[in-house]
């Protein structure tokens, strides 16, 4: 998971590196990685009163096929990537942003 601004810097970073210092073809940026539980404990901070409820559905065995973590040591190392971005920063900027558009 990657919060926008964050994959929006990693394409900036990635465009102005001098192609010498490229070594591989594709790179893979990684951010922060939750479950369901621990989002819905962050969001509870700012929507104290949230209550959710949901259901695994035939999808989650796709998810579950994909790797827990995407290797992005290639582009820390040759164009020095990192994220701003984790999920407690995440969730203050987007509901800080909401509450300034609905004006709560």
């Amino acid at each position: 998971m990657m919060y926008i601004d964050d994959c929006i810097d990693s394409v900036i970073k990635y465009l102005d590196v001098p192609t010498e210092k490229l070594r591989l073809r594709t790179y893979n940026v990684n951010a922060m990685s939750f479950t369901p539980q621990e989002l819905i404990e962050e969001v509870k901070k700012f929507v104290p009163d949230l209550k959710v409820t949901y259901n695994v559905d035939s999808r989650q065995e796709i998810a579950d096929s994909w790797p827990e973590i995407f290797d992005d040591s290639g582009a820390k190392k040759d164009w020095g990537w990192k994220h701003k971005y984790d999920l407690p920063k995440m969730c203050e900027v987007m509901f800080t942003k909401l509450r300034q558009h609905y004006n709560k």
